[in-house]
C-alpha cells in the first residue's frame, strides 16, 4: 500500500502550517507589524511580511509537489515496468513469459479427477482473493492520494492565491 514518508510528512505539515498562516491573513486581511516570537519589529512595512509569507508557502508547496511526484513515480514504477515488460516475446517462437508458463502448469493435474477439482478451486479461490486485496490496495491508495497528497496542496494553493490577491 502507498505510505507517505516521514520526510514528506514534515514537509506538507510545514506547508500546511504556512497556508494557514497565509489563508489567515488572506481572511483576516490584517498583516501583524510585530512577531515578538523571533523579535521582529515591522512598524510601517507590514506587506514585507505578508510577502514573506506568500514566498514561504510558495516554497514549502513546490517541495511537497516534487517530492509526492518522486515518492508516487517510486511507488508506481515497480507496475508500470511490470506492464511494459508482460508482453515482450521471445525471439524464437514468439511466446511471452506468461505463455511459457502456463503451457508448463497444464500437465501438473488431470482434468476430471479429484486434484484437479482442487487445482481448479484453489485457482478461483487466488482470483477472488487477489480481485479483494487489489481492490482494498486501490481504496486505501485513492484515500491516501486524497488526503495526504491533493488535498494539502488544493489547500495551500488556494491559501496562496487568496494572500497574493490581498497583497496586490
Amino acid at each position: 500500500m502507498l505510505d507517505i514518508s516521514e520526510r514528506l510528512e514534515k514537509i506538507k505539515t510545514k506547508m500546511l502550517l504556512a497556508s494557514a498562516i497565509a489563508l489567515f491573513v488572506s481572511l483576516t486581511k490584517a498583516l501583524p507589524d510585530k512577531v515578538t516570537a523571533i523579535g521582529l519589529d515591522l512598524e510601517g512595512n507590514e506587506f514585507t511580511l505578508g510577502w514573506f509569507i506568500l514566498s514561504i508557502s510558495s516554497y514549502f508547496l513546490i517541495r511537497f509537489i516534487v517530492l509526492s511526484t518522486v515518492e508516487l513515480l517510486q511507488y508506481y514504477l515497480p507496475d508500470l515496468i511490470s506492464t511494459k515488460t508482460s508482453k515482450t516475446t521471445g525471439d524464437t517462437i514468439g511466446l511471452t513469459a506468461d505463455e511459457c508458463f502456463n503451457n508448463e502448469c497444464e500437465d501438473d493435474y488431470e482434468i476430471g479427477t479429484v486434484s484437479g477439482e482442487i487445482h481448479e478451486i484453489n485457482k478461483k479461490n487466488e482470483i477472488i482473493q487477489r480481485t479483494y486485496k487489489t481492490r482494498f490496495i486501490e481504496f486505501s491508495n485513492g484515500i491516501t492520494l486524497l488526503f495526504d497528497f491533493l488535498g494539502p496542496m488544493i489547500f495551500s494553493i488556494i491559501s496562496i492565491i487568496l494572500l497574493y490577491k490581498f497583497l496586490t
